[in-house]
């Protein structure tokens, strides 16, 4: 099925076109890619003759018999000039304002990519020194676009701009949930090459790469693994409802006959008793704790308190209580009387809260008490945070709805560990693509829809989702072939973010631990392997990471380095933009001598210590931490207890704080491994 039809499917079904509509990637206030052709599309009545003005050419289309319609407007250099598209139609016309000419880039990923840019500073949320940044970012020639964040399954859908609704001008207030890594990189490319410039933000963290892949893309590639999955589930509406009720009907039968252990083991009257007086409004909680998110590691019974004042508009008026599906069972209390519940062992879909109190239950000018009672069950979909239901939980009248969005407290009433009921603890409800990380379904909604707008390249940020697997070489490069496949530009600029150290377990021995099996730096060797392909563009922020933040606050070096890798590969600027990389190593009396590219200014480190992070072995690859020493445009390494060296390796490791290595032009080098990975004999 052409794109087309799935768009016109998609955005008009049930509806009969009437009016001359844009594609959603169009807006007023859009940066159009220069030294591209440029083309605007959309939809109408079927046969519809529609004109198109921009840039002082009109052009003439009409529409096909799907309502399809586009026009290709001749290719334009960036004048920093504001233009006006209009397309009129029988009935209407449609007008974008304030258009420029400029660069455009797509910039995807995972949680590292979708990280914002903050007004104020949480450690793995928001970047350092955000307030100054945000406060600063008044660039009204940097346009930005929020694509929603959405999956589809076997469906192509046009894109979605959330939360504006459009592109809108880089300012404070638009860039303070915008992608940190997008920003910094586009702040720099505007100064240097004093151009518009657009960014796209498509991001999803914990994904995969296997979602942003088409199905197509899975298919050129070969490869089996993914497509067994994406086959099995190909399924029509019929067989999804039997498929889904089949799998609901099991997790139930399952979860009826486990249940009484979990009550046995303590989760009973006894708990109960223990938690007497939590619901009432004046329990002391001072000692509770604030709540967060946590990934439960237990099965638990936990308790959140909170207190709220109703607004004027609420007061002496019955008031629908909204709250959806959060724990496994939930008992709600307001001002001590128990409102509303839902029991464990009911069909998933019951369980939500949705019921009608009356006025008389609550205070209209004074304080009022809401108390939660949740379970949760080791381990399975939407169970690792109440706080994700409590801060979407509503008061509702006249059509208006108060968010019970405050401080709440937490503290756990009964928890125990899931070893314990491990023994016929039912699994749960498993319906692979009803998720982001399914084969497919983020290209399907999140990036198919951008494919016919020309953009210049492609920014990507993701990795730890695949950390270890050195499939991953397989997925990423299939990615990129895909995507440039479906752009329509075989060789479309793709620049990789090599992930930054990072090793929780490690906090307190990463000096002297030695790794056995590296997953993050098997990742970034998968990423370092893509520079087979051409016009693929690499940095590493391997030095900025941080043990135990999988989410390292320092992106402006990230959009830095990403720039540079752009201004030198794309722009043609003589700029030096990675660091040194290894070219080969020689055994020299006892010791290896390290030759690298890229030692640009020469080699150095970035504290004025001898360099860090380097590893030696014998032919029994039993890796020790080495003595480095920079000698010119190379580094010799040795250890004491190797008399025979034969492989080197330089922070090949989740972790590394000493990754100190650097060129002069102060750009870090890559992490690398003498004793190559055979990516080539990977079978797809």
């Amino acid at each position: 099925m052409k794109k087309t039809t799935l768009f016109l499917a998609a955005l008009c079904a049930g509806t009969l076109l009437a009016e001359v509509k844009l594609d959603p990637v169009f807006s007023s206030d859009m940066i159009l890619q220069q030294e591209k052709d440029i083309p605007f599309f959309g939809t109408a009545d079927p046969g519809e003759k529609i004109t198109a003005e921009f840039a002082g050419k009109n052009l003439n289309t009409t529409a096909g018999n799907d309502g399809s319609w586009q026009v290709d407007f001749p290719a334009m250099k960036a004048d920093n000039k504001p233009y006006t598209a209009k397309f009129s139609g029988k009935s209407n016309s449609v007008e974008l304002t304030n258009l420029k000419l400029g660069e455009v880039w797509f910039c995807s990923g995972q949680s590292n990519m979708y990280m914002r840019l903050g007004n104020k500073f949480i450690r793995g949320t928001t970047v350092n020194n955000c307030e100054v940044e945000h406060a600063n970012a008044n660039y009204p020639d940097i346009r930005l676009a929020f694509q929603k964040m959405v999956y589809s399954h076997l469906k192509e859908i046009p894109a979605a701009i959330d939360p504006f609704g459009k592109w809108v001008p880089c300012s404070p207030k638009t860039v303070v949930n915008f992608s940190a890594a997008g920003y910094f990189f586009a702040r720099k490319i505007h100064k240097d090459l004093n151009i518009p410039v657009g960014v796209i933000k498509a991001a999803w963290g914990g994904t995969p790469a296997e979602p942003w892949i088409s199905d197509d893309g899975f298919r050129t590639a070969g490869l089996q693994k993914e497509l067994q999955l994406i086959d099995r589930f190909k399924l029509d509406e019929a067989g999804k409802k039997e498929f889904e009720a089949a799998e609901k009907a099991r997790y139930l039968k399952q979860l009826t006959a486990w249940y009484p252990h979990f009550e046995k083991a303590g989760a009973d009257a006894k708990a109960r008793a223990f938690a007497a007086g939590w619901d009432k409004p004046d329990f002391d909680d001072s000692k509770w704790k604030p709540a967060k998110w946590v990934s439960l590691r237990k099965y638990t019974v936990r308790w959140y308190r909170m207190n709220f004042r109703l607004f004027s508009w609420m007061r002496n008026k019955p008031l629908q209580l909204i709250m959806p599906k959060g724990g496994d069972f939930v008992e709600v209390f307001i001002n001590g009387k128990k409102v509303a519940e839902y029991l464990p062992c009911i069909p998933e879909e019951e369980k939500k809260i949705d019921v009608t109190l009356p006025a008389e239950l609550f205070n209209a000018r004074g304080s009022n008490q809401i108390s939660v009672r949740a379970g949760y069950f080791h381990r399975g979909p939407d169970r690792s945070s109440m706080i994700n239901l409590l801060e979407r939980t509503g008061l509702k009248v006249d059509g208006k709805t108060f968010v019970i969005k405050r401080k709440w407290k937490e503290c756990d009433e009964f928890a125990i560990s899931a070893k314990k009921l491990r023994k016929n603890a039912p699994k749960f409800i498993s319906i692979p693509y009803h998720s982001s990380v399914f084969p497919s379904n983020l290209y399907n909604s999140m990036v198919t829809g951008w494919t016919r707008l020309p953009v210049r390249g492609i920014l990507w940020y993701q990795g730890c989702a695949r950390a270890g697997d050195p499939r991953y070489y397989l997925l990423l490069k299939a990615l990129i072939n895909d995507w440039r496949k479906q752009w329509k530009n075989p060789e479309m600029p793709f620049i990789i973010v090599q992930l930054a150290g990072y090793g929780p377990e490690r906090k307190k021995d990463w000096q002297t631990f030695i790794e056995p099996a590296p997953r993050y730096a098997m990742a970034r060797d998968c990423q370092q392997q893509m520079l087979e392909l051409p016009n693929v563009g690499l940095i590493t922020a391997i030095d900025i990471g941080e043990v135990d933040n999988i989410h390292p606050g320092n992106k402006q070096d990230v959009g830095f380095r990403l720039a540079l890798e752009a201004e030198r590969m794309v722009y043609g600027k003589n700029v030096v933009s990675r660091g040194p990389m290894f070219k080969e190593a020689k055994v020299e009396n006892g010791r290896i001598r390290v030759y690298f590219t890229n030692t640009e200014g020469g080699l150095k480190t970035s504290d004025g210590k001898a360099p860090g992070a380097f590893y030696i072995a014998g032919s029994d690859k039993k890796f020790v931490l080495a003595n480095a020493v920079i000698d010119g445009n190379t580094v010799i390494v040795s250890a004491p207890e190797v008399k025979n060296p034969a492989f080197v390796r330089y922070a090949y490791v989740s972790f590394r704080g000493d990754c100190n290595l650097q060129n002069g032009h102060n750009l870090p080098a890559f992490p690398f491994r003498s004793d190559a990975y055979e990516f080539h004999k990977l079978k797809p």
